[in-house]
């Protein structure tokens, strides 16, 4: 079963156009606690080889601080494989860039331009994110940037019921 879905991993991933894609840390988040939304699918994509997430040293460590937070691995004690597993691929199966901002971009949020630097350090094609700052962007350097849900419906090409 392994040998499958690697098999089909590298099959997808070679049999149509890479799609690079930066997830914001809401994303990850909302993917690793709620295994049901539109941030889950996006993950699921991911580990399924669809979709090739990049990945920076501040979003990475932003995810682990937020995961790691006492609120939130008591109340979601059930949930450490699952985080566990993402960490992992985050830190192995991703690409991996620095994505330290050169230049302001998101003027009412600083805080945003390490998502923007990432992606096009990656040469991303996607922003996924649920912050205003960035959606209102829509697009920076011909890097889409989309809701989860749009991401889901457009992209990935799913159904939503």
């Amino acid at each position: 079963m392994k040998l499958w879905r690697t098999l089909m991993r590298l099959l997808l991933k070679f049999a149509r156009r890479e799609r690079r894609v930066v997830l914001d840390t809401n994303v990850l988040i909302s993917a690793t606690l709620v295994h049901l939304g539109m941030p889950a699918r996006i993950v699921i994509a991911a580990l399924d080889g669809r979709i090739t997430l990049i990945v920076s040293d501040n979003l990475l460590t932003e995810y682990l601080n937020v995961i790691q937070r006492p609120h939130i691995t008591k109340k979601y004690r059930e949930l450490a494989t699952r985080i566990q597993r993402i960490s992992i691929f985050l830190r192995h199966d991703t690409i991996r860039v620095d994505g330290t901002p050169t230049k302001r971009v998101v003027l009412d949020d600083p805080k945003d331009d390490f998502i923007i630097a990432g992606a096009i350090e990656g040469k991303a094609h996607y922003i996924v994110s649920g912050d205003e700052h960035l959606l209102q962007l829509g697009k920076y350097r011909g890097i889409k940037i989309l809701t989860p849900r749009d991401f889901v419906v457009n992209v990935l090409g799913e159904t939503i019921r």
